[in-house]
């Protein structure tokens, strides 16, 4: 048998499209039919294709799944195809590496506060270092100093919250330090020490231009003294309403991560008469749940109006395992 290559061209002209098909058959049909049912069925054909066409082009579904029909697949880009790029990393789980090894800093870091070196209060096993993050569906790659503050040159990185979130500014600073030859270009920007601060602190990569600073603000919303007008019980009140006047101070940075929770129970708030405000009203009854919610209302309101998508990335966590609690030591 004598093989010829055939052309596309010949290849359309020989195999009827899908379309065809269908409409070959609805011409049968109508063939069948009396001329009444006819334009009643190219009528309700008329809205089928009419429906198949608008659910296609507006269905986040991937085009060729409806009813075998794949020509719109040609316009319109898979979901498949779009996934298969991001990753998203928050979406994952911790698991145990005997291999991992962490090497991004010490505890000889000098901007670690004496509180929070791990092995000079006291722990003495190291298991806690053999855990890494693994998002699913992708790996994440390990840090690498040089190439964060390259990439954050000229920006602003906000921590806003408690004590957990000083943890984690502190940790990043020393993470940061890793790229840095000369370790007396960071410092503080007003010349505050770390240790025991209160208020905000601002260090500063003078390499980079960069600036990764800390505002502690437990609630995020203001701690405010009681209104004239209330109680005598009523030591101190959470304004659910009013963000606190750091936020003046967060508006255009690069990256803000917001974290809060740990403070929100009954011990640190109505235990001690600080009780909640909305307005000019001291409510007497709200549970700190409520609360909490309607003050993250608050910030998330404050975001949308003060923060833009294409300038700032947000980040907010709230509560983490107790990192305070006094424990046994054990080998």
């Amino acid at each position: 048998m004598d093989l010829q290559p055939v052309s596309r061209e010949q290849q359309n002209q020989k195999q009827p499209t899908i379309t065809n098909n269908i409409l070959v058959f609805f011409c049968f049909l109508l063939k069948l039919a009396n001329k009444d049912f006819s334009y009643a069925l190219l009528f309700f054909l008329f809205l089928l294709f009419s429906f198949i066409l608008f659910y296609n082009i507006l269905s986040p579904l991937q085009p060729q799944y409806l009813l075998g029909i794949g020509f719109l697949s040609k316009i319109l880009p898979k979901t498949s195809e779009i996934s298969s790029k991001t990753c998203d990393y928050s979406y994952g789980k911790w698991i145990w590496d005997e291999s991992y090894v962490v090497d991004q800093y010490t505890e000889n870091c000098p901007f670690l506060d004496p509180g929070f070196r791990c092995r000079e209060s006291g722990r003495r096993d190291l298991d806690y270092r053999k855990w890494r993050w693994q998002p699913q569906g992708c790996d994440l790659t390990k840090f690498n100093a040089k190439d964060f503050l390259e990439r954050s040159r000229n920006g602003r990185i906000v921590f806003a919250g408690d004590s957990i979130g000083r943890n984690q500014w502190e940790s990043m600073i020393c993470m940061l330090a890793q790229g840095v030859s000369n370790l007396s270009t960071i410092y503080e920007e007003s010349g505050n020490p770390i240790t025991k601060h209160r208020g905000f602190l601002s260090m500063h990569f003078h390499e980079y231009n960069l600036t990764v600073e800390y505002y502690r603000v437990p609630f995020l919303v203001v701690v405010d003294r009681p209104p004239a007008n209330a109680l005598k019980e009523v030591r101190g009140v959470i304004r659910l309403d009013k963000l606190h006047w750091y936020f003046t101070k967060w508006v255009e940075a690069d990256i803000i991560i917001f974290n809060a929770g740990h403070w929100w129970n009954e011990d640190k708030t109505v235990k001690m008469g600080i009780h909640f405000q909305e307005g000019t009203t001291v409510n007497m009854t709200m549970n700190v749940a409520e609360a909490f919610q309607r003050s993250l209302n608050t910030w998330a309101s404050w975001l949308i109006q003060n923060t833009k998508a294409e300038k700032s990335h947000i980040f907010f966590r709230s509560f983490s395992p107790v990192h305070y609690r006094q424990v046994l030591c054990r080998n």
